[in-house]
């Protein structure tokens, strides 16, 4: 009687990798959507016929630096991440988990996924969720003051830079900026002042600090720690805004840094709230439109500089980012 034949069972690596390849067709069409938005939106701003021309005479010396820039942003951003929390962590996959954060961002509305594998990292080397969400809570409270900060800085020194200049750009967006941190300062202090008001104030905020600020004690305890990722969450900001201040060199235009780092700082942040993956299409108007006030360009000058930042800062790495999520699961530290 023949032997009956067993039927071999298909590779069990061909299931996972069914998700990947889903994952890469949607990344290109994401490419692909993206790249013809960016080309009708230039179609329809730029007065020339090619709207695409100042990138081909953009000097190549400064795009390599603002590559650069975009490169010691992810060092800074492994800076702060590995600053606010109290345990060790392996440099080099903290690093890499900051590449990958980039492609989490472009496939998550409103940088979500960045923070999913952020929180997910630190639970893989033992950390409690609850540990791990105070971690990056504090990382976050301290990243919104010190931003607050520059943007005052910025905005100080843009305002005095425009008294002192001889040209007529009016820096709308300079008082704009100053009136709404000068609200805020004001607000906060009735808030204290009125008993009933720091009341209501301190039910709010209490919860969402119970977890913060014991995680935030332990870091003090780690001088050392606690400046690497004040110093992280600077850089962060400041490589940014080097990055595309040195776009707009590229293109032959000449504005003061503290100009193009506030467009970066209050454009960046306001259009990252656009609920679209990586804050897609909000955050190249107007980030467009703040550098156009701050700077004294024209739209779609600015429009240029903004996109050629965003292909450095956003989409040169997703690739890089989708290998260091692949190798992340792999070794299972997601």
């Amino acid at each position: 009687m023949p032997e009956a034949v067993q039927q071999q069972d298909p590779p069990e690596s061909a299931e996972p990798r069914r998700p990947q390849r889903r994952r890469l067709r949607a990344l290109l069409a994401l490419f692909g959507g993206a790249a013809a938005g960016y080309l009708l939106v230039l179609q329809l701003t730029s007065p020339n016929n090619n709207p695409l021309a100042p990138l081909a005479r953009a000097r190549p010396e400064w795009v390599a630096l603002a590559l650069l820039c975009a490169l010691g942003g992810l060092v800074a951003a492994t800076m702060s991440y590995a600053g606010f929390v109290p345990e060790r962590l392996d440099p080099w996959r903290t690093f890499l988990l900051q590449v990958a954060g980039g492609f989490a961002n472009v496939v998550t509305p409103v940088g979500l996924g960045g923070l999913a594998i952020s929180t997910r990292f630190l639970q893989r080397i033992g950390i409690s969720p609850g540990q791990a969400v105070s971690s990056i809570g504090v990382a976050q409270a301290v990243g919104l003051v010190l931003h607050l900060l520059l943007t005052g800085v910025f905005g100080y020194l843009t305002t005095v830079h425009y008294r002192a200049s001889t040209t007529h750009v009016s820096p709308l967006l300079v008082d704009l900026v100053l009136a709404v941190l000068a609200a805020a300062v004001l607000l906060t202090l009735v808030a204290v002042a009125v008993p009933r008001l720091r009341r209501w104030l301190a039910g709010r905020v209490a919860p969402l600090l119970s977890g913060v600020l014991p995680r935030l004690r332990d870091l003090l305890h780690q001088p050392g720690k606690l400046a690497v990722g004040v110093s992280g969450q600077l850089l962060v900001s400041l490589a940014a805004s080097s990055c595309l201040y040195c776009c707009v060199l590229a293109l032959g235009r000449h504005p003061g840094f503290a100009a193009v780092a506030l467009a970066t700082l209050v454009g960046g942040a306001l259009g990252s709230a656009v609920p679209t993956p990586g804050g897609i299409g909000g955050v190249e108007v107007v980030l467009a439109g703040a550098l156009a006030q701050t700077a004294g360009l024209s739209y779609d000058t600015a429009l240029v500089a903004v996109l050629l930042y965003r292909l450095l800062t956003l989409w040169l790495p997703v690739l890089p980012g989708w290998l260091a999520f692949v190798w992340l699961q792999r070794h299972e530290r997601l």
